[in-house]
């Protein structure tokens, strides 16, 4: 697998069965992702993508909105240093010009600074809309197909699989144009409880289907 894109849901449930104020998943969840990283590096992934905020997540109770941009801002400074130590790339899809600009000026100095890691590329999806993503490609002139692909994509490759966490068999928006052969993983785990085994699991099964059914 090269390509493994991920639906990170469950945060706030994991921390309500945990007896835990709700905003305290979010953290949770970040420690998750690292955790991921490494193992995908271990793995030999070569792309990871995180479906993090949602364009439509700025509906929510502003307190959790709050929490997440909070998040956001110490995640994007203060563990830069901890992606380049591991050699990992990190790029952001989705819309900018709704976020703090504080927080904007972060993910532009968090891409610049991990653009030489080699091990992983990691795609964080902030403000992100599957279909709004199309829009803006077809708004800014693409028009085939492979316009519209590399404007979303800018040469990363389609996910190889897709995992969503949290129970739920839907995609909500998420890599809509990317995911035309991706295979789909859906499990009941919530996103901060997701271990390596289940991951490896993950792994298995589009080896099988890669191995047994090709495309």
């Amino acid at each position: 697998m090269k390509h493994l894109a991920i639906i990170a849901d469950g945060n706030r449930r994991w921390a309500k069965e945990n007896d835990l104020p709700v905003e305290t998943g979010y953290p949770a969840g970040l420690a998750t992702i690292e955790r991921i990283c490494e193992w995908a590096i271990a793995r030999q992934v070569e792309y990871l993508t995180v479906y993090c905020f949602s364009t439509e997540n700025w509906s929510r109770p502003q307190e959790q909105v709050d929490a997440i941009m909070e998040l956001a801002r110490w995640c994007f400074s203060g563990r830069r240093d901890w992606y380049i130590a591991r050699g990992i790339q990190v790029r952001f899809a989705g819309r900018r010009d709704r976020l703090a600009a504080d927080i904007a000026d972060s993910m532009n100095v968090m891409e610049q600074e991990t653009q030489s890691g080699r091990n992983l590329t990691m795609t964080i999806c902030m403000d992100y809309g599957g279909r709004d993503e199309i829009v803006r490609a077809i708004q800014k002139g693409a028009r085939t197909e492979k316009e519209i692909t590399w404007m979303l994509t800018h040469g990363i490759p389609d996910p190889d699989t897709i995992l969503r966490t949290g129970g739920h068999q839907r995609l909500s928006n998420f890599m809509l144009w990317q995911c035309a052969y991706s295979e789909l993983y859906f499990t009941d785990t919530l996103f901060p409880a997701l271990e390596d085994e289940e991951l490896d699991s993950v792994l298995a099964q589009y080896e099988m289907v890669e191995q047994h059914y090709g495309c």
